[in-house]
């Protein structure tokens, strides 16, 4: 069952309790920021490659264009406060100090939190939710006033606090692999390239590529191709030209690609937010 408190075009909150576990990770990416308050539950979340098993009350941070992805590994209830917006929802002059928790040092895109968050950071959380009822006219700058105040605190939190990375599940060699591709994303990658790079099999490439992030390495390229020709699309790129310049050797591909991942056909009219 999902109540969704907030829902705008730059900015949703929403509170998530629900049963029934998962086969495999649902993994996906797209073009905005992510803090995931988990509260309760079994599960294990996929990011880029890395998985967490969070703790009671801790917090995770995903920036845009990183390929993760949810499992729920029982029955035991599953609650969640999850929130997300894009970049430009902020003061252009604060969006760089205080998005940098996102964007941690050594290529990682992610960080998590598991110690004093709840002492520290729920009140800010609910703060945000009191905002649903709130007059039309109020509610957009008391969210944003309420947004930067909770990423002030995870700023803080960022520094004062050690980040607690759990148990990876991917091998080094995963990791440069990943690595490898978001920093080639838009050129031409075969497996055979990819083989010959590294030095390994192409059937044990895709074997532990699958093993530590959920899926194959086509389809992570894939959905980070779409994600990228969507974010040139709302920069105003037209489709064609946005396809071509995410690495699509032709539209048709894109096209496809496209509407299986996020059920409808490419337009620069498109919303920013998506809710998952």
């Amino acid at each position: 069952m999902q109540h969704v408190n907030i829902h705008t075009d730059s900015i949703i909150l929403h509170h998530t309790v629900g049963h029934g576990n998962t086969e495999q990770y649902a993994l996906h990416c797209h073009n905005f920021y992510e803090v995931f308050y988990f509260v309760a539950g079994d599960v294990s979340y996929l990011v880029d490659g890395k998985r967490y098993d969070p703790e009671p009350h801790s917090i995770l941070l995903i920036a845009p264009h990183v390929f993760h992805g949810v499992k729920i590994e029982s029955d035991a209830p599953y609650e969640r406060i999850s929130l997300h917006f894009v970049a430009g929802f902020l003061p252009r002059e604060y969006q760089s100090v205080l998005l940098s928790p996102f964007h941690t040092k050594g290529g990682s895109s992610n960080i998590y939190f598991a110690q004093g968050v709840k002492d520290e950071l729920f009140s800010f959380f609910k703060q945000l939710m009191d905002c649903r009822d709130f007059e039309a006219d109020i509610r957009e700058l008391s969210l944003r006033i309420r947004l930067e105040a909770l990423l002030s605190q995870i700023l803080q939190m960022s520094h004062s606090l050690k980040s607690h990375t759990e148990a990876s599940a991917s091998s080094t060699t995963v990791s440069r692999v990943i690595q490898y591709l978001n920093d080639h994303i838009a050129e031409p990658i075969t497996l055979d390239d990819l083989s010959a790079h590294f030095f390994i099999s192409k059937h044990h490439l895709n074997k532990v590529f699958r093993q530590a992030t959920g899926t194959t390495v086509l389809n992570y390229v894939i959905h980070k191709r779409v994600v990228m020709a969507q974010n040139l699309m709302l920069q105003g790129q037209s489709a064609n030209s946005a396809a071509a310049s995410a690495g699509f050797g032709d539209y048709s591909s894109f096209y496809r690609a496209y509407k299986k991942i996020f059920r409808h056909a490419p337009s620069i009219k498109q919303a920013p937010m998506l809710l998952h």
